[in-house]
């Protein structure tokens, strides 16, 4: 099995978090796990997305995300503080001098967002409508593999918009 595409995301996002983690999951289970992570614009977190960005290895992103993300869902640190992004940039093996202040791409980025329709984060992009994925914690107890087939299953059919549970 394979999972692809395009993942909208912020940092702050609780349920960007428990996304996160389902990929790892999944990752470590055997799937060929290949996403791209986008950013979805949010002024308080313009610079660590800029920072993002600017990163030019894939390999550093992954590591910065990772970071960013233990840094504010359990350190309880703030994606708006520039010593949040330092101290990501340094567990991912770059100094503060990769700080990135130019935000030009982020605008670029919304706008594409806003044509694709992403409202929410994180949101799952292939070749046609985005799909909105909500995770709750619970995800995390079960098989990644299963939840993967109903996401992978979702995003090709056109024809179911929105399954929801209490």
């Amino acid at each position: 099995m394979r999972f692809d595409g395009e993942v909208w995301f912020d940092f702050s996002t609780p349920s960007v978090w428990v996304f996160y983690r389902w990929v790892r999951a999944l990752a470590e289970s055997g799937v060929s796990v290949n996403l791209s992570w986008i950013p979805r614009h949010t002024p308080d977190e313009q610079v660590a997305m800029a920072t993002f960005l600017g990163l030019q290895s894939h390999a550093a992103r992954g590591r910065y995300i990772h970071a960013m993300l233990g840094l504010i869902h359990i350190e309880r640190e703030s994606p708006a503080d520039e010593e949040t992004v330092i101290r990501a940039l340094v567990a991912t093996g770059c100094g503060a001098e990769e700080l990135m202040e130019d935000h030009s791409d982020l605008v670029d980025l919304r706008e594409r967002a806003e044509r694709l329709g992403v409202g929410a984060v994180p949101t799952l992009y292939r070749h046609g409508p985005v799909l909105s994925v909500q995770l709750n914690p619970a995800v995390l107890d079960g098989d990644p593999q299963a939840v993967a087939r109903v996401i992978n299953d979702m995003i090709v059919n056109d024809g179911i918009w929105e399954l929801r549970k209490p």
